[in-house]
């Protein structure tokens, strides 16, 4: 009974044993059939890559019979060699190579050496398969008709085997292959719209495409945007003191344009106007067939469109906003900075006939820029315009009016001889005011025989006051009694004398004075001094 038994139980072990290297080959098989699908020349044999891929499981393999396709290195009468696998495969006698083709289908099985114990591949059977480059062209004939998903298993197959090989040949037409799929997925579009072009270009790179395609469907997808766009933009709100651009469709167009093209940012030159005819009859088809260098130029043609719509757009018809356009325009268009200048005088022009309702601070920055761009015209007729809209207020105050009035003519135009005028009109009205009575003498007029004569009517005597000499503007405004910016307080004080009050306020390092003179109960000026407690010097930063 023993004996029984004991047979029993070793024969269980066998098939238990048998039962798990059956399980271990099943497993073994069923992750080659997942990570590595049958994609071969040869119906049913395993590509060498994925027979290489199980190597961790050879040992448990053995007596395993397999069909391997792939190609060899070295074939003798007994034994070859793999390309990439340091497996031998041996049998009693292998036939001689036939053509030039080094693909080969093997059928064998696993085995070990019983002295050595090293594992080996026993061939049973080999067949000669054509070249992949022959099997990857008639692959193509096969599905010349079919879908993109085709193309694309066919260019993974020829891809992979190529890296597998170090085969550059297959590896190019992979990429041609891809690109075949490529567009036949195009081809498959219901509609051609901006988004699916877009998309589409995003998938070059990831096919390992070169990058003249994606620029070109980029090129596509901007372009069939920026028609639709110019359709459809609402107008924009220029209500605002300042436009933002980042919530204005046309120039979130031209900052995306910027950032696909890479030719859209920099300037181009020497562009033909045979070139920029072509490209605006036909954007598309004329960029397709461009080389790389032309096609910078083009895109840079591509940004000066958009970027010069969407600067019209936002341009006031009297360009009262010329000054934000000219920005614009350097900002994007530098190349057109001329254009830029002719806006920001354009915008002085309009600022200057519109001077008459200005405030006298912004009146005098209105000036100032006109002088710092050399257009002294604009300047005096701005200042000419607000002094007379200024004379018809003023003219109802009466002597005070004149005499502000004059002190205006002198500190804006420096105009002595129409200062002169408004005094002695204001004389009339009041002939005994002193306060007249010095501005006259400070301008050079003389009282004789009780009739004040101009200073070029008065004749010269031994006593009468010399030539001023040559005076800075400061000096002469001081000597004529017109405040002005800059001036210290000692330098005010000399000007007009102590204010009728002086209010002050103190902040952090800073004392703020608000100096106010008048005549009678009209406020002729209101000056602000300001004194920096580092600095000591307190100075006069506005007059009103």
């Amino acid at each position: 009974m023993m004996p029984n038994r004991q047979f029993q139980i070793s024969n269980c072990k066998s098939q238990i044993a048998n039962l798990k290297l059956q399980f271990a080959i099943c497993n073994a098989l069923l992750i080659l059939a997942l990570i590595f699908p049958v994609t071969t020349q040869a119906a049913g044999a395993q590509s060498l890559e994925s027979f290489i891929a199980l190597k961790p499981q050879w040992p448990e393999l053995v007596d395993s019979t397999f069909r391997i396709e792939g190609r060899y290195a070295i074939l003798t009468r007994e034994s070859l060699r793999m390309r990439n696998c340091d497996l031998p495969f041996k049998s009693m006698q292998l036939p001689k190579a036939s053509g030039t083709s080094k693909v080969i289908e093997v059928s064998g099985r696993l085995a070990k050496e019983a002295t050595s114990g090293k594992l080996y591949f026993e061939i049973d059977q080999i067949r000669f398969l054509p070249t992949d480059l022959q099997s990857l062209s008639e692959r193509e004939r096969t599905i010349s008709r079919g879908a993109a998903k085709q193309w694309y298993e066919l260019a993974e197959w020829a891809a992979a085997r190529g890296k597998f090989y170090n085969d550059d040949e297959l590896l190019e037409r992979a990429k041609v292959i891809n690109r075949n799929g490529l567009k036949l997925e195009r081809q498959e579009l219901k509609e051609l719209t901006p988004q699916a072009l877009r998309q589409l270009s995003a998938r070059v790179p990831e096919l390992g495409l070169d990058d003249a395609l994606r620029l070109d469907w980029l090129h596509e997808s901007l372009s069939l945007e920026w028609e639709s766009l110019q359709k459809s933009a609402p107008k924009p709100d220029l209500t605002a003191d300042e436009f933002d651009t980042t919530k204005d469709p046309l120039f979130q167009f031209l900052q995306r344009l910027d950032k696909d093209l890479p030719g859209a940012m920099t300037r181009a030159d020497n562009v033909l106007p045979l070139e920029v005819n072509e490209y605006r009859r036909n954007s598309v088809l004329t960029y397709r067939n461009a080389n790389d260098s032309l096609r910078r130029k083009f895109e840079r043609l591509f940004h000066v469109e958009v970027a010069t719509a969407a600067i019209r757009r936002i341009t006031q018809p009297d360009d009262s906003n010329g000054g934000e356009v000219a920005n614009r325009l350097d900002e994007f268009l530098p190349e057109l900075h001329d254009t830029a200048e002719q806006h920001r005088d354009r915008e002085l022009a309009f600022l200057s006939k519109n001077s008459a309702t200005l405030s006298r601070n912004r009146l005098g920055e209105l000036v100032q820029r006109c002088r710092d761009r050399k257009q002294e015209a604009l300047a005096k007729e701005a200042i000419t315009l607000w002094l007379t809209r200024r004379e018809q207020s003023l003219r109802k105050d009466g002597v005070t009016g004149l005499i502000q009035l004059a002190d205006e003519r002198l500190a804006l135009l420096q105009d002595q001889p129409g200062a002169g005028a408004l005094l002695l009109e204001a004389m009339k009205l009041a002939p005994t005011n002193e306060d007249i009575h010095e501005r006259l003498t400070k301008l050079g007029y003389q009282k004789v025989n009780d009739q004040w004569v101009q200073p070029q009517a008065a004749p010269l005597t031994p006593n009468s006051p010399k030539p001023v000499g040559e005076e800075t503007d400061r000096e002469r405004n001081i000597r004529l009694g017109v405040p002005t910016v800059e001036m210290t307080s000692a330098e005010l004080l000399k000007c007009l004398g102590s204010p009728q009050s002086l209010t002050r306020v103190a902040t952090a390092g800073r004392i703020t004075e608000t100096w106010t003179y008048r005549d009678g109960t009209t406020v002729r000026y209101m000056i602000t001094v300001e004194r920096q407690n580092q600095r000591g010097t307190a100075k006069v930063v506005a007059v009103q």
